[in-house]
């Protein structure tokens, strides 16, 4: 069994641990947002159709991105432009400001 002082001991150095490694996790997380920020920007140079359709485009990229996650960013991309155009083509007409009511007028019937 270990004692009191042991397991405070255990304790502190894993904190100390933890604490020594922050620096390295937020710098990586940073160069991870810095790198996803220029291939955002690069893909919609390359696709600036895209541009008016973020919405779609994030959720396409998603799906690829969860369906196979061995895929490099290339990849995701390759495989999600086909999808986006289509899911742009399949809303492009759709009214999304004006809205029609229903008829509701069905006449008294029999009872």
């Amino acid at each position: 069994m270990i004692t009191e002082k042991e397991k405070r001991e255990i304790i502190d150095r894993a904190v100390e641990e933890t604490l020594l490694k922050i620096p390295e996790v937020v710098g990586s997380l940073m160069m991870n947002h810095a790198s996803k920020m220029r291939a955002r920007k690069k893909f919609y140079e390359r696709f600036p159709e895209f541009g008016n359709h973020r919405d779609i485009v994030t959720t396409v990229i998603e799906g690829v991105e969860n369906s196979d996650a061995s895929l490099d960013f290339d990849q995701i991309i390759e495989r999600a432009v086909p999808k986006i155009k289509r899911q742009i083509a399949s809303v492009k007409d759709l009214e999304m400001t004006k809205m029609k009511k229903p008829n509701l007028d069905f006449g008294q019937g029999e009872l």
